[in-house]
């Protein structure tokens, strides 16, 4: 008698969990963002539309996955104050909400001259490379870029990221990597011009430099509201491949981030042992999804961030049929100083600006 209960009982756990098995894999099966673990030989990191999710908020997931089925809300820029306007191009002091995190955040934005489009101006996030985070500010770095746009006919808008800058006090600075904290800072200020008056929503561009450049390749991802995506000495590659291979500055140098990567590490184990999570948390894995143009700016003497990063990036968006622009500079360094001029001209041929708004000498 007592056997044939045992027997029962095991029969009907089993029979449970081969249901339970079939309904996961029914549900996987019927997501819309999905990758191909080709080592498995099946599809893997699909999220069901409709279905639940019991883990991490959807904004602070890792997962690729996870994180595309958050909204991101905000609330229209703010214009906190006017810097004038040196050299013609008028700076200001915007603000903008990180709702999801419950933070106020800001960031410095040009101006075009001139009168301003029936459309309101494009707009570029300019999404900035690494700065001790104590010490950055947000007039000390990328302002000729910022100006250079705006006599182009953009609105350029370079946010502090949460923990640095005037955003000092607003959040931690974290990993650029292992956290998707200055994405849902990046992807809140998507929202917030798309509901700012004065800027064209149907012209939203990205532009980012070293750590930004993940950044903004992330953002491609998540966002289909991206026109286009300027990326120059990024590192782009797999989480996997860069964990081999790199040691991010924005990590080594921060407490926060390296207990963040640990917490994430513990969790999931490191890249090399996780391979659907971490391929799920790998921008380069989803690039056949983004609806934008991308350009990658390399230096081949970049002694920061690998070249190869960007060259293997270049071989992911040519194999999924994404329109992008592969440029190398053979005597480039990791700031790509003296290739901007060079850099300035290809963009915007990708940009496809209004005439120069500069006045005329």
């Amino acid at each position: 008698m007592r056997l044939k209960i045992f027997l029962r009982q095991a029969a009907r756990h089993y029979v449970t969990a081969l249901l339970a098995g079939v309904i996961v894999c029914s549900l996987l099966l019927g997501g819309t963002i999905h990758s191909i673990d080709n080592s498995l030989g099946k599809e893997v990191g699909v999220f069901p539309p409709g279905a639940t999710y019991n883990g991490a908020n959807y904004h602070n997931d890792l997962d690729l996955t996870v994180a595309s089925r958050a909204s991101f809300p905000s609330a229209p820029l703010g214009v906190i104050k006017s810097l004038g306007s040196p050299g013609g191009i008028p700076e200001k002091i915007v603000s903008f909400k990180v709702t999801d995190d419950n933070l106020t955040e800001y960031g410095v934005m040009t101006l075009p001259p001139g009168k301003m489009p029936a459309k309101g101006w494009p707009a570029i996030i300019l999404c900035h490379g690494y700065t001790n985070p104590a010490r950055y500010s947000e007039l000390g770095t990328y302002i000729s870029d910022m100006r250079f746009y705006s006599t182009h006919g953009f609105a350029v808008i370079k946010p502090d990221y949460r923990g640095q800058g005037r955003s000092l006090h607003a959040g931690q600075a974290n990993s650029g990597y292992y956290s998707m904290a200055y994405n849902t800072d990046v992807m809140s200020l998507i929202s917030s011009l798309k509901q700012t008056g004065f800027i064209d929503k149907s012209n939203l561009n990205l532009w980012g430099h070293s750590f930004g450049a993940y950044i903004a390749l992330r953002a491609a991802v998540l966002s289909p509201d991206i026109k286009n995506v300027i990326m120059l000495s990024g590192p782009v590659d797999s989480l996997s491949k860069m964990y081999l291979s790199y040691s991010p500055p924005s990590d080594e140098n921060n407490l926060n981030a390296l207990k963040t990567r640990q917490d994430v590490f513990n969790k999931y184990g490191p890249p090399t042992e996780n391979t659907i999570f971490w391929r799920n948390a790998s921008p380069i894995n989803f690039v056949s999804l983004i609806k934008a143009h991308l350009q990658i700016h390399v230096g081949e003497q970049d002694q920061i961030v690998p070249p190869v990063f960007s060259a293997d990036l270049d071989a992911a968006l040519t194999k999924a049929h994404i329109s992008h622009g592969y440029y190398t500079y053979k005597d480039g360094q990791h700031s790509l100083s003296a290739q901007r001029p060079q850099i300035w001209s290809r963009s915007l041929q990708l940009l496809q600006p209004t005439p120069s708004l500069a006045p005329t000498t």
